[in-house]
């Protein structure tokens, strides 16, 4: 445990995600969550149950009723990238300054880092039949295969999806966002397999329909 939600350099990390936790005493009503300074996106859970979004260029309060028995926060922070110009060049990832319920700061946090640098360890369990609208809020991880057989370019489609990352045979293939434009990642011929591929959607926002497509043509938009 630490004190204070460290940014993920202090924990040795460089890239990825990163999840601060804390638990929350109550009851407290009216109150307000306030993340200061958060580099760069970060997705709030309060017991479990998603409770908003923070950007480091929309920084809003978030509204969060705590009961008598209190709450357990999860903070999901995406390192989107580092400024490599100017004066903010020393630019921190995560939860940068610290989180505060109205005027009061919390403490003693859990730090989990999440570099997704290898998704080896994973447990996957079986979908079986559609999720309905709206169920699905918390992020997750999704795996599937296609059979290849002939190599070649193609482009993948994730109509439907939200914003995540895409890991194909274990390469990251890149990150997408429903916001846009691009609508298709490149996949060169030498990332595939004839025979048996593996795909797997790191999704931050669920989707209704856990489908994917290659198609032969790039989207950008």
């Amino acid at each position: 445990g630490r004190t204070c939600p460290d940014p993920m350099e202090t924990v040795g990390q460089e890239y990825g995600f990163i999840l601060y936790s804390t638990r929350i005493t109550g009851p407290r009503s009216g109150m307000q969550l306030m993340l200061q300074e958060v580099r760069d996106r970060a997705l709030v859970f309060a017991d479990g149950m998603y409770a908003g979004a923070v950007e480091r260029w929309n920084p809003l309060a978030l509204p969060l009723e705590v009961p008598p028995d209190g709450v357990r926060l999860d903070i999901l922070v995406e390192n989107m990238g580092r400024v490599n110009y100017g004066p903010l060049m020393r630019d921190a990832k995560g939860i940068t300054e610290g989180v505060r319920l109205d005027n009061q700061f919390l403490y003693d946090w859990t730090i989990y880092p999440l570099p997704l640098d290898s998704l080896e360890g994973l447990a996957f369990e079986t979908l079986i039949g559609q999720r309905q609208p709206g169920t699905d809020r918390l992020p997750a991880f999704y795996r599937g295969t296609f059979q290849v057989d002939d190599r070649a370019d193609t482009f993948l489609r994730l109509d439907g999806w939200s914003k995540g990352s895409v890991f194909l045979n274990g390469f990251n293939l890149g990150r997408y966002w429903e916001e846009g434009p691009a609508r298709t990642l490149y996949v060169p011929a030498p990332l595939l397999k004839e025979g048996k591929n593996e795909l797997i959607v790191f999704e931050l926002h669920g989707t209704i329909d856990s489908v994917v497509r290659l198609t032969d043509k790039a989207d950008l938009g």
